[in-house]
């Protein structure tokens, strides 16, 4: 086997490995799906912002970051699962829950939708041995019942507080659906990592960076959801003495 193909082979699993969604030039609108339970199915457009076509492959999966469209389970299916997308050009994607797997009707259910973006191999022309850089998104897909009787809108009154100190902060989702946190301060004092995803009925505790104050007109719990559409909605809770 060649050097060349060596690594080729090399990029093909780096690009599997990780999530290039930032820089991507295929892109789908919105940065999330939501599956109600009642949906025959649910569309998804993807968008080639790009010079030069795409072929692109479609998979899903539960969890397994490193997945691959042989790889990944979960009862999920998008038609067409690979296609040509030409330069400038968009592209419809019908996603189908298969009914395969039983799913918690109390609560949500989360998975990925992953699409991989594989460029022409003669981009610039042919100048012998070139790197092709093939691109992985991947976007949380939430399965909702449709017999949920929390309102999804009011998300912010099912959050509450304690173990609160100058490092830490544990939050408890009591709704039946996840909550990815796009913010965490206390007192002016941000989370210390990337805020977590909470599970629906569960808790997170989440670090803080002591002593480190951002706004000193913030005297609460300020917390940004990121809601269906991708855009994160703050809110501000006093702190209970």
């Amino acid at each position: 086997m060649s050097r060349f193909q060596w690594r080729s082979i090399f990029l093909f699993v780096f690009a599997l490995s990780a999530s290039f969604s930032a820089s991507a030039s295929v892109v789908m609108t919105g940065s999330r799906v939501i599956y109600p339970s009642d949906a025959k199915s649910v569309d998804v457009q993807l968008r080639n912002n790009d010079e030069f076509p795409y072929v692109i492959q479609a998979w899903f999966d539960s969890g397994d970051q490193n997945s691959t469209p042989t790889t990944g389970k979960a009862p999920f299916v998008a038609t067409p699962p690979t296609f040509r997308i030409a330069a400038k050009d968009g592209q419809v994607l019908r996603l189908f829950f298969t009914g395969e797997k039983a799913l918690p009707q109390d609560r949500e259910s989360i998975f990925y939708f992953n699409f991989l973006q594989v460029p022409p191999s003669n981009i610039g022309g042919d100048k012998g041995n070139q790197m092709v850089i093939m691109l992985k998104n991947r976007l949380k897909v939430f399965y909702r019942p449709a017999g949920l009787k929390a309102n999804n809108k009011k998300i912010f009154d099912y959050l509450s507080f304690s173990n609160i100190t100058a490092n830490n902060i544990r939050i408890t989702n009591a709704s039946p659906f996840y909550i990815s946190l796009g913010k965490v301060a206390v007192k002016g004092v941000n989370a210390k990592d990337k805020p977590p995803m909470i599970a629906p009925f569960a808790a997170a505790d989440v670090a803080l960076n002591a002593g480190k104050v951002t706004d000193k007109n913030v005297q609460g719990i300020e917390i940004g959801l990121v809601n269906d559409y991708g855009a994160t909605v703050t809110h501000e809770y006093p702190i209970q003495k």
